[in-house]
Parts: C-alpha cells; structure tokens; sequence
C-alpha cells in the first residue's frame, strides 16, 4: 500500500443534528475537487480512508465511490496480520474518477 501515491483522510464526521442533508457528501466533493486543481502539488492519485466497519460508515463511503481494497473482511484481515472482525476496513477513491468528468 505504501507504493501508491495516495491522502489518508482522517476520520469524517457530521454532527447529528446535520446528519442525512448532503453536508458529508458535499465536504467529499470538495476533498476531491481540491486533489485535482492544477495549483495542489501533492502528486496523489488516491483518497485513502480507514472507515469505521460499521454500515452506516461504509454506506457513506460507497455512496461517495470509495472502493474497498480487499474484496473481503477475510482478505483485508490476513493481509495485515489482524483478527475478525475488523474495526476498520480500508477503502480508497481514484481521483481520475473526477478528472475524466
């Protein structure tokens, strides 16, 4: 993982009383947009995450087109040497998803 030129965001959170309006999604598109202006120099391809492993946390992600990068809980598990269940799983996003719209 180390060899992808990739942001870890750190943990998202919207207040409940602003939860389920857009403010999440909207904060996302805005990460996004920032990753790819031509004046940002961080040379980053990816948007990483290490989302709660809870389903409102991954909805949230998958709904913003985050994808996991282990297929499976099981994969992602033994490949970092942990014990089911996670707590988190990782998931990234390909900022040329933005630049080719």
């Amino acid at each position: 993982m180390r060899r992808y030129p990739a942001v870890l965001l750190g943990r998202l959170g919207v207040n409940v009383d602003f939860a389920g309006r857009g403010v999440g999604t909207e904060l996302m598109d805005f990460i996004k947009r920032w990753f790819v202006q031509s004046d940002n120099k961080t040379g980053c391809r990816y948007l990483a995450v290490d989302s709660y492993n809870v389903l409102n946390a991954l909805s949230f992600y998958e709904k913003n087109g985050f994808r996991y990068l282990f297929s499976t809980e099981e994969q992602e598990a033994e490949n970092a040497g942990m014990q089911l269940p996670l707590k988190t799983r990782y998931m990234y996003f390909d900022l040329l998803d933005v630049v080719s719209k």
